[in-house]
């Protein structure tokens, strides 16, 4: 087996105490932001490194696809890793700090190799929300219904190769989230050519909503899209891997609500339906 050059991130905006053996930090939005040392900067080579506000995490997507060689490309999240070994029904664990529990969860380079033989893409498991991708976006706060016409719209005008499968995805209620995946090259490139070359013409037609939470719109949309991408791949025939993800330094109250509402239990969608109902 040839030993494949793979390059994994942990995307943030500032020092993190926890980094995984494989993984490399990346900051995002350090054209904006106090550099944050010991960690690779996203501001470099081509960038969109000052959208970060607008982008979240997707600046530094771009920055890796831009200027990094490898053969697979993955991204996770400060607060939220792969459990590649971590045994639950649910589409993902919570828990606070990582300790020397939670390690066991990681995986070697070897283990990684041998996975990465078999599957073109690594995603963390989806999750069932009770109702279709599209309600649950547009009845999320800081999310606005325009925005993702008007996404779709140029999406399914300009890549007219995955407009079914858009469609479908946004209809269903099984659900990607966290912009967080392992890619071959091919796939990865792919998904930045799509994804950004949509982004930068929504920009030009895009509302401005007025609060630091509901501009970050191109990041929300990007999660939206990567469940497209992956939906498209499997629709095509490529063999996806799904493992649940860990949260990490949850709050006491995201515990308790996972424990007594846990995921995709009937439990917690019928508390949904009575929250939305009140409001």
């Amino acid at each position: 087996m040839n030993e494949k050059n793979i390059k994994l991130f942990i995307c943030c905006h500032s020092k993190i105490n926890f980094v995984p053996s494989l993984f490399i930090p990346i900051q995002c939005g350090a054209a904006i932001n106090p550099p944050v040392p010991d960690t690779l900067s996203d501001n470099k080579g081509d960038n969109i490194s000052s959208k970060n506000r607008e982008y979240c995490e997707l600046t530094a997507h771009y920055y890796v696809w831009k200027n990094i060689e490898a053969d697979f490309y993955g991204f996770c999240h400060y607060r939220r890793f792969f459990g590649f070994s971590a045994n639950t029904k649910y589409p993902y664990l919570v828990c606070g700090k990582i300790n020397e529990n939670e390690r066991r969860f990681f995986c070697t380079k070897e283990q990684l190799d041998i996975m990465l033989s078999e599957y073109c893409v690594i995603a963390p498991r989806s999750e069932n929300m009770g109702m279709s991708v599209k309600e649950h976006y547009c009845s999320s706060r800081f999310h606005y219904a325009d925005d993702l016409e008007l996404f779709l719209s140029i999406l399914i005008k300009d890549f007219p190769q995955i407009s079914d499968t858009a469609l479908e995805y946004l209809s269903q209620s099984r659900q990607y989230f966290c912009n967080m995946f392992i890619m071959d090259k091919e796939h990865f490139f792919e998904y930045c050519q799509i994804l950004f070359l949509t982004l930068f013409k929504f920009d030009k037609s895009k509302i401005m909503h007025g609060s630091f939470q509901s501009d970050r719109t191109d990041g929300y949309l990007g999660e939206i899209f990567t469940g497209i991408y992956i939906s498209y791949l499997k629709k095509i025939g490529k063999k996806i891997k799904e493992i649940p993800r860990i949260d990490t330094n949850c709050t006491l109250k995201k515990k308790i609500l996972y424990n007594f509402f846990p995921p995709e239990s009937q439990r917690r969608f019928l508390a949904k339906k009575i929250v939305k109902s009140i409001l």
